[in-house]
């Protein structure tokens, strides 16, 4: 179970993301820095009031599509042994609630603060998973659905 975080963990979750519980997944004896991060339903985006987020992913593509991009982060830091976890709600998230939850532990913190910033941005980049800003006054579909 061990090499399974080294090589990196993805789900989709249709329910509630708790940050803390995923961080402890992570923890190992070997590893002194953990770090997670979390991205929220903020309730303001293109200046209108955000009522929830729909998201909607392509399951099928977005585990190979993750393990690619777990493989990547490794290849920046190969002699870095960072242990990986990153979860992405779908469906709808409300206001305040995480969207998603990337959880790193590494024996330094430089290592983990760098593979959880690729993290964040090679999954927003590539990841097959997008949202739907729902307002009060209409939707917006954030990203290229293609």
């Amino acid at each position: 179970m061990a090499q399974d975080y080294e090589r990196g963990i993805f789900e989709l979750v249709r329910g509630p993301l708790d940050p803390a519980a995923l961080e402890l997944r992570v923890a190992h004896p070997s590893c002194g820095a953990r770090l997670t991060f979390t991205g929220s339903t903020r309730e303001e985006n293109r200046g209108q009031r955000v009522l929830r987020l729909e998201y909607e992913a392509f399951e099928k593509m977005t585990g190979p599509e993750m393990e690619r991009i777990f493989e990547r982060c490794r290849a920046e830091q190969p002699e870095a042994r960072v242990r990986m976890l990153v979860a992405h709600r779908v469906g709808v998230v409300e206001v305040g609630e995480p969207s998603v939850v990337i959880a790193v532990a590494s024996p330094h913190r430089a290592q983990a603060f760098a593979a959880g910033r690729f993290l964040i941005d090679e999954l927003k980049r590539t990841l097959p998973v997008w949202k739907k800003e729902i307002y009060e006054g209409g939707a917006h579909w954030i990203g290229d659905r293609s």
